[in-house]
C-alpha cells in the first residue's frame, strides 16, 4: 500500500544547503537518511572545521520539532555539552514544503550504540557518570521555553492503558523539569560526553532522562544496573517512579510498529510491575 504522504528525496535540497552554507561532502562520506525519511546528514567540512550537515522537510515551519535545535542553542546552558551549531537556513519550494538545514560542528566522540538501545553492555568511562550527571543538573535546572512538553499531564494520565495494574493511582505529576526527552545511547558520547538530538526538548516529569536511558538500557543489564546505582537518588522515588511507568508505558504502545520496541516489551512490562510490587 502506497503511503498518500511519501517521503521528499531530500538529495537535492541537501545539496543546495552545502553549496550556501559552504560547505563540502567528505571524500567517501554517505548521506544518512532519518525521521522515517523526512532528514537527511551527511559529513562534510566547512571552512576547514569539520561538520555535520542535516536537512529536514516539513509541511510547514512551526511545531516543537521544527523549533527545538533552534531554540536549545539559544536557551540551554553551555554547561550542558553539546555541538556547536555552525550555520542554520530555512526555506520553501514550490510545492509547498518547507525545509531546514543546520550545520553542526562534529561530534568530538563515539556513541556508545547506533541505535537507542543497548544490546550489550557499554564501555562507560568511571568519570563519564559524574560528567552526565553534572549536565544534566544544569539542564534540568534550566528554564524551559515555554509552551514545549515533552508529555503531557494527559498522556500521563492515559498510562493505565497500557499498564492495567496503574488503575486508580493517581499519577498527577508533583515536579516538571527542564529534559533532553531522548536521552538514549545513540543521542550520547563518550570520551567526551556531548549530548546531541535536541529537536524535542522541553518539560517532562522530574526524573524523566533518566528513566528514558535506563529503559533503553534493559537488553544490557549490567549496564541498567549501573544507571540505577548512579542514579539511585532520581529513580528510587516516588518522581522517580512514576518517570519510569512513563517510559515503560512509551515502549510498550509503541511496540505496535516498531520492531525495536518490540524487543524491548517484556523488559519494560517487567519493569513497571516491579515497580508497582
Amino acid at each position: 500500500m502506497t503511503s498518500s504522504n511519501p517521503s521528499p528525496d531530500l538529495t537535492g535540497p541537501w545539496h543546495w544547503a552545502a553549496r550556501e552554507l559552504t560547505a563540502t561532502l567528505e571524500p567517501a562520506g554517505l548521506l544518512r537518511a532519518g525521521m522515517v525519511g523526512r532528514t537527511l546528514g551527511g559529513p562534510v567540512t566547512a571552512k576547514g572545521v569539520r561538520g555535520w550537515l542535516r536537512v529536514m522537510a516539513a509541511p510547514k515551519a512551526d511545531g516543537k520539532i521544527w523549533e527545538g535545535a533552534n531554540l536549545a542553542d539559544v536557551l540551554l546552558p553551555e554547561e550542558v555539552p553539546r555541538p556547536a551549531l555552525l550555520g542554520h537556513l530555512t526555506w520553501n519550494d514550490e510545492n509547498g514544503l518547507v525545509f531546514q538545514a543546520h550545520l553542526w560542528e562534529r561530534l568530538q566522540g563515539e556513541t556508545p550504540s547506533q541505535t537507542p538501545n543497548l544490546n550489550t553492555p557499554a564501555p562507560i568511562p568511571e568519570g563519564w557518570w559524574n560528567d552526565l550527571r553534572t549536565a544534566l543538573d544544569h539542564l534540568h535546572r534550566a528554564p524551559a521555553s515555554s509552551g514545549r512538553r515533552v508529555v503531557t499531564q494527559d498522556y500521563i494520565d492515559r498510562i493505565p492503558r497500557f499498564i492495567p495494574a496503574l488503575h486508580g493511582r493517581d499519577l498527577t505529576v508533583e515536579r516538571w523539569e527542564t529534559s533532553h526527552g531522548d536521552l538514549h545511547w545513540a543521542n550520547l558520547t563518550t570520551d567526551p560526553l556531548q549530548i546531541i538530538d535536541w529537536e524535542g526538548w522541553g518539560s517532562a516529569p522530574a526524573g524523566y532522562d533518566i528513566a528514558v536511558l535506563h529503559a533503553y538500557s534493559l537488553l544490557a543489564p549490567a549496564t541498567a544496573a549501573r544507571v540505577r546505582e548512579v542514579f539511585a537518588d532520581v529513580l528510587d522515588t516516588p518522581s522517580g517512579r512514576l518517570a519510569q511507568w512513563v517510559i515503560c508505558a512509551e515502549i510498550i504502545q509503541a511496540a505496535d510498529r516498531d520492531p525495536l520496541h518490540v524487543r524491548l516489551k517484556p523488559h519494560a512490562e517487567h519493569l513497571a510491575a516491579r515497580l508497582i510490587a
